[in-house]
């Protein structure tokens, strides 16, 4: 073998081993998505640089003794990493869950004893909205909606004055004790339902682009049993449906729309018209669950949690809706944002389907 051949050898088998670890540490809940993205990179880099002719002139100047000496510091080095990206991951995990169970104590130190007055709850995340979270307060304070639903705001450390507004209005404000993102956001909003007793969610945006009136549709279609006789557990706003509004979006976005949408059909056979809405109802299992620790993504819950619930055996449904775009204000997907998210959400997708299919969702 001529020099650098060991080294080559042992840089594409580490970035093999190290893109399978991480997706099976994702899977088993034990890594973040972020973090696994980051791995999943470094595995690629290993394996197009070992597959090169010749690394550089360095290691012709190397013994094979000392060839093996540096694949194998490289590799002790490696796992150093990987050990230390576990023990973040476990800490960020843990970090959230008490930091929403925190909330939720302060909260109730408020409200002590209150019980849901309606059936229906509807969850806000909100963070920085201070140009948009009025008038879709002034929306929800409708006589058609408040008899049916109370509203739930989740003030995710907002900055600016978002939260002094929302206290003007007739509904339940949460404040996080840090920014904890738009996944925790909506789980403690679950949390809250299930400790509430609340029947039936409907999660929604506070940007303006969830219009107020695809409430009681999604509401009715929570309470329609379908032809089996069963209600369905989740139904999806869709932007893609017949009957729906129109609603641009870039080449991009209908990259990635496509992308999940034909993964979620090659795995569960279910064509979903659109599986990145976050416009949702919720029965009380799937909310249920979802309020479970690590039983939901706490950085972007999308098209990956609609295919873990499809795989187990939860009954989505869509209903068209009604969307407009944004008017002001920073959307979370803007920037590079939209191609970091399609690494995220591709790795979290497949990581599903093994935490599902192989370790059986025994793990987390």
């Amino acid at each position: 073998m001529e020099a650098g051949d060991i080294i080559r050898i042992i840089m594409m088998t580490a970035g093999i081993l190290i893109m399978l670890s991480a997706l099976w540490f994702l899977a088993g809940k034990r890594l973040t998505a972020d973090l696994a993205a980051v791995w999943e990179i470094a595995g690629v880099m290993l394996i197009l640089i070992g597959m090169v002719s010749r690394l550089s002139g360095w290691t012709a100047d190397l013994s094979r003794r000392q060839e093996l000496f540096a694949g194998c510091a490289g590799a002790a080095g490696i796992l150093a990493c990987c050990r230390f990206s576990l023990l973040v991951s476990r800490f960020m995990m843990k970090n959230h869950e008490l930091a929403i169970e925190v909330s939720m104590l302060l909260e109730e130190n408020k409200e002590t004893g209150r019980k849901a007055d309606k059936e229906l709850l509807v969850i806000l995340p909100v963070r920085n909205e201070e140009k948009n979270i009025r008038k879709v307060l002034e929306a929800l304070s409708s006589p058609e909606i408040g008899k049916i639903a109370d509203i739930l705001c989740i003030n995710d450390a907002s900055s600016d004055s978002s939260g002094e507004i929302i206290d003007g209005y007739r509904c339940v404000q949460i404040k996080n004790i840090f920014g904890l993102g738009y996944g925790s956001a909506l789980q403690l909003g679950y949390k809250y339902a299930v400790r509430k007793n609340y029947r039936y969610v409907i999660q929604m945006d506070a940007d303006g682009q969830h219009d107020v009136c695809n409430i009681p549709v999604i509401f009715n279609k929570l309470k329609e049993a379908g032809p089996d006789g069963k209600l369905p557990d989740i139904v999806l706003a869709s932007r893609f449906m017949e009957g729906s509004s129109e609603f641009p979006v870039s080449a991009v976005k209908k990259f990635a729309f496509w992308l999940f949408r034909s993964m979620i059909y090659m795995i569960t056979g279910r064509v979903i018209a659109d599986p990145t809405t976050g416009l949702q109802g919720l029965g009380r299992d799937a909310f249920a669950y979802y309020s479970g620790y690590n039983n939901f993504d706490y950085r972007y819950p999308d098209a990956n949690m609609v295919l873990q619930m499809l795989l187990l055996k939860f009954r989505v449904a869509e209903v068209p809706a009604v969307m407009h775009r944004r008017t002001s204000g920073k959307s979370m997907h803007s920037g590079i944002e939209p191609a970091c998210y399609m690494v995220r959400m591709f790795l979290s997708v497949l990581a599903v389907v093994v935490r599902v299919k192989i370790l059986k969702n025994r793990i987390g």
